[in-house]
């Protein structure tokens, strides 16, 4: 596979050039579609690479391949089909249910997700096998041209089950099922068999993972495009809130911790001056979705008005931060990683020191 190391390019026949990181979330990745279709629209940004885990793995491998082909006209026609087919009802049930859980322990919590017996278990999905996604991931992504030297930089991320490690696969080892091992929920599918080992839903290591684009020096500027709830304002008081917001926590500690790594990176190169990827990385984020969509649609809804609207409100976003903060992009950055950092809680009163 071409190199991903450099120097950072400037500009694209005109264009900045960006990367993309896409975090998973169920059935919210038609709001991520909606931004990368308003991203893909905009004639100033060039997409030069893409992390994507679980449903962000799919948009990511959608876009991929249509830019590897040539045509960000094309992206965006297949991310729209894509989730037109994930919506539609005469769909398999296993394709849409595969898509469901993470919207789920969202609204309600992730101990009902992971405890809950489903309609599709482990031995039922082994007679069933997962071949409506995987037609619908084979019908819209094109692996020959991931593969190819056209293809911006694509990583995907799955999680290795019998040791619980990520492992990052890059273009050259881009695979159908790679796509299906990210997004393989395993109280619902079977672990995915990869190079001879199993492999489960990429969130749980890496939601989605910075560190390949932040080392590969093709673009200056990474745009994150945040699913889980960073924030919410209301403390939870009830068993049920309390379950859904651990179940945020969770969902969002492995994106924490890369950004806390970049932070302290940071800190220590400056410290001794010195210059890293990490220090001349600019990061932006777009999202989390309006906090009044999470009390809107129903985890299990797939309905094609419900993913229409969130398609809309990503479009929404990306509209949004073009508009705000387009003219930052090469330039500075816009989202202030230290606030992910770790409070580090001080005694007031000052330890007296101990008598001989």
């Amino acid at each position: 596979m071409k190199s991903h190391r450099g120097n950072r390019p400037r500009s694209i026949g005109g264009r900045k050039p960006v990367g993309l990181a896409l975090q998973g979330g169920g059935s919210w990745g038609a709001y991520t579609s909606g931004v990368l279709d308003t991203l893909l629209d905009n004639p100033d940004l060039a997409i030069t690479q893409l992390s994507g885990t679980s449903a962000g793995a799919i948009n990511a491998a959608i876009v991929a391949s249509a830019l590897a082909n040539g045509s960000r006209r094309h992206a965006r026609a297949a991310l729209a089909s894509f989730w037109r087919r994930i919506a539609d009802p005469a769909a398999a049930e296993l394709l849409r249910s595969l898509l469901g859980p993470v919207g789920r322990y969202w609204r309600d919590s992730l101990s009902d997700w992971l405890l809950a017996g489903t309609a599709f278990n482990v031995a039922g999905a082994q007679a069933l096998g997962i071949d409506p996604l995987r037609d619908a991931v084979a019908e819209h992504v094109d692996i020959a041209a991931i593969r190819s030297d056209s293809s911006p930089a694509l990583f995907v991320t799955v999680t290795h089950v019998q040791t619980g490690l990520p492992r990052v696969i890059s273009n050259d080892a881009m695979s159908v099922d790679a796509l299906l091992a990210s997004a393989c929920l395993p109280h619902l599918f079977p672990s995915v068999e990869i190079d001879g080992e199993s492999y489960w839903d990429g969130g749980y290591a890496g939601n989605p993972t910075l560190w390949p684009m932040i080392r590969s020096g093709l673009a200056g500027d990474l745009l994150l495009v945040q699913l889980a709830p960073e924030r919410i304002d209301e403390l939870p008081r009830d068993a049920p809130s309390i379950r859904r917001r651990v179940g945020e926590i969770v969902f969002n500690a492995s994106l924490v911790a890369e950004m806390q790594a970049l932070a302290t990176v940071r800190e220590l190169a400056a410290r001794v001056a010195a210059s890293s990827p990490a220090t001349e990385v600019r990061m932006h984020r777009i999202g989390p979705p309006r906090a009044e969509l999470f009390g809107k649609g129903s985890g299990g809804d797939r309905g094609p008005a419900w993913l229409q609207r969130l398609r809309e409100e990503g479009a929404a976003a990306g509209r949004q931060f073009i508009g705000e903060h387009g003219d930052d992009v090469g330039v500075r950055e816009t989202l202030d990683i230290t606030r992910f950092a770790p409070a580090v809680a001080r005694r007031i009163d000052s330890p007296q020191p101990l008598s001989n």
